[in-house]
């Protein structure tokens, strides 16, 4: 049930994060046009893009935990040969990363909160609405991790 969930929250911010991706295209490529072009600046030229950008950011990273396509070094099982050992490494790594995402999630809240007063000036958009991305992201990230952690060890071969 957890992994499904995973599987489902994992494409939809992967659908999410490219459609923001290409408004975000399309939004930049118009304030240059229009900048280069017509010589006017829309109000909104750099707010808008910005928030687009954190959003896609953050939940484009749900993808990355998902998919487990972060860069990371991968010498521990040129270290470690014991796969029960290997499994341990990765489960005691999940928990680690749960722990940093409620804290990454709960400070981000905490911001939100702070800032969900204010507007922001082009778009009279409130403040907090950019850093609700990080508590939205983590949560949803906290989701894909928990999956991958109770996901069973593959069997060991002796």
């Amino acid at each position: 049930m957890l992994n499904r969930l995973s599987a489902i929250l994992s494409g939809i911010s992967k659908a999410f994060a490219a459609l923001a991706v290409a408004l975000l295209a399309i939004l930049i490529t118009y304030v240059v046009f229009s900048r280069f072009v017509t010589h006017t600046t829309p109000h909104w030229a750099e707010e808008l893009p910005r928030l687009v950008l954190v959003w896609s950011a953050f939940v484009g990273g749900v993808v990355c935990s998902f998919e487990r396509s972060h860069l990371m070094a991968g010498l521990l099982p040129f270290v470690v040969r014991n796969p029960r050992v290997l499994d341990a490494f990765e489960r005691l790594n999940q928990v680690l990363i749960i722990v940093g995402l409620v804290a990454l999630g709960y400070a981000g809240w905490q911001l939100a909160e702070l800032t969900m007063d204010q507007t922001l000036p082009a778009l009279d958009v409130s403040a907090g609405a950019v850093y609700l991305a990080l508590p939205f992201a983590c949560a949803v990230t906290v989701v894909v991790h928990l999956a991958q952690l109770f996901t069973p060890a593959p069997a060991v071969k002796e």
